[in-house]
């Protein structure tokens, strides 16, 4: 091969090597961002723990509901990115969604997120499965094992500090989440249809908002939203 072809050829795989670390680098800052916008929404304590609605008498903070906010503002980029991974499937899933992003703004999908986890969580409570602090403590145990590998992690307790994030946000959160986690097993255990379980859930569960001028979205929006997602997601299989 001439030298000329050898040159062409190296810089052909410079090329293409660096496309692909811009890539990642890419994929990387976004869900850094993400991170450190969602933890934003926790670092006033003050206005974070403001309750801005109830569902099922379960009180909703503010920075709960910001949290989810700022992730679903990054849904779509995200999603874009993953959907190159994983062949003309994701990609139609992707584009699929994109539409529906478009059509229903993060003000409602933060609502139907925060909605949806406090009503499958107000069940879990009823059905005696609420995970106890010891289980949580365990688990945060191992959370803590990844902090240094994780650069999404890193940002979060960069922003809240150590002592608001491992000792306040996260045992919350985590209790919720593992809860979530035991109702969500026993319902797919039974052969029960996990998504319209939760639809039902949703559906049936009693929303009082209390801040209207930071959730400006309703339940009848989430209800549609939702219904528009699993429509999207059945269409192609």
């Amino acid at each position: 091969m001439k030298l000329g072809k050898w040159i062409a050829l190296l810089a052909l795989v410079l090329i293409s090597t660096f496309s692909i670390m811009t890539t990642i680098h890419a994929e990387e800052d976004a869900k850094i961002k993400r991170a450190e916008d969602m933890a934003l929404a926790d670092k006033d304590v003050e206005k974070a723990d403001k309750v801005v609605a109830y569902v099922n008498n379960i009180p909703i903070t503010s920075g709960e509901y910001l949290s989810c906010y700022a992730s679903a503002q990054y849904s779509n980029t995200l999603l874009q990115q993953d959907a190159n991974k994983l062949g003309p499937q994701g990609k139609k899933i992707a584009e699929n969604a994109s539409k529906l992003f478009a059509k229903y703004p993060p003000e409602t999908r933060a609502l139907a997120q925060v909605l949806a986890d406090t009503a499958i969580y107000s069940e879990a409570i009823k059905k005696g499965l609420l995970k106890s602090d010891q289980e949580v403590t365990e688990y945060i145990q191992s959370v803590r094992k990844m902090e240094d590998s994780s650069p999404e992690l890193k940002k979060i307790v960069q922003v809240l500090g150590e002592e608001r994030y491992w000792n306040d946000l996260l045992p919350r959160l985590v209790k919720k989440n593992l809860t979530i986690g035991a109702l969500k097993t026993q319902i797919i255990f039974e052969q029960k249809d996990w998504t319209q379980y939760k639809y039902e859930l949703v559906k049936n569960a009693e929303l009082k908002i209390v801040d209207t001028n930071l959730i400006t979205s309703s339940k009848e929006e989430v209800l549609k939203y939702l219904q528009e997602k699993e429509e999207i997601f059945n269409s192609l299989f």
